[in-house]
C-alpha cells in the first residue's frame, strides 16, 4: 500500500544527505564553521524534506504511471504490473497506477484456461476466496458493472465476454479477468498493496 511513496522518499532521503553533508564539507560564506554548517544544512533539509518528496513523486510517477504498450511479457520492466500477467500475452495495452494496473492484451482461451489453472494449483490454498466463490465468476460480463471499472480508460465493454478471477490475497490483491474468445483478447483488472 506505501510502495508508491517509497522510492520518492528514498530519492529525496539521498537528496537531503548530499545538501547536508555538501554544505558541512564546504561551508558558504567560509566563515560559517562547519558545526554550524552542518545544523544549517539539517535545518534546511527537514523544512525542504516534505516539499522535495512531493514534487520527486509527481516527477517519478509521470514516468511509472500513466498508459504504455509492451510487445510482450518479456517487455513488461516492471515485476509488479508482471503479477497476475500471462506469460503468452502479447500486443499488451498497460494503464498502470499506485495500487495495481488494467490492461487488455492478445491470447487464445486456451492459453489462458491454462494459466488460470495453473495460477490456482500454485496459489489457491493461499485465496482468501476459493476458486468459484465470486458471485459472477463464469458468467457473461455485465457491460453496466465493466464501464464503471474501465470507463475512464476508454475501453468499451468487450460484450459476450466471461469473467473469471484470479487467487485473491487476503489483503485485496489480484485480478479479474474479462476474457473475449471471439476476439481472442482479455481485459484485466489488477489491484495489489
Amino acid at each position: 500500500m506505501l510502495w508508491p511513496v517509497i522510492l520518492p522518499f528514498q530519492i529525496t532521503c539521498g537528496a537531503m544527505l548530499f545538501v547536508v553533508l555538501g554544505y558541512t564539507a564546504f561551508p558558504y560564506p567560509a566563515k560559517v564553521t562547519r558545526p554550524r554548517a552542518f545544523v544549517l544544512g539539517l535545518a534546511f533539509s527537514l523544512v525542504a524534506f516534505i516539499p522535495s518528496c512531493t514534487g520527486i513523486m509527481m516527477a517519478v510517477d509521470t514516468v511509472r504511471f500513466g498508459d504504455f504498450h509492451y510487445g510482450s511479457y518479456d517487455d513488461v520492466p516492471d515485476f509488479r504490473s508482471r503479477r497476475y500477467l500471462p506469460e503468452n500475452a502479447t500486443d499488451i495495452h498497460m494503464h498502470k497506477h499506485a495500487n495495481g494496473y488494467y490492461a487488455r492484451y492478445k491470447l487464445p482461451e486456451h492459453e489462458f484456461v491454462s494459466y488460470l489453472n495453473k495460477l490456482w494449483s500454485k496459489y489457491g490454498e493461499h485465496s482468501a476466496v476459493e476458486r468459484g466463490g465470486f458471485m459472477d465468476e463464469g458468467h457473461v460480463v455485465d457491460c453496466e458493472m465493466f464501464d464503471l471499472r474501465f470507463g475512464h480508460i476508454g475501453w468499451d465493454c468487450p460484450e459476450g465476454s466471461v469473467v473469471y478471477y484470479s487467487p485473491s490475497e487476503p489483503d485485496g490483491g489480484g485480478a479479474t479477468y474479462y476474457l473475449d474468445p471471439d476476439s481472442i483478447s482479455v481485459t484485466q483488472r489488477t489491484g495489489f498493496w
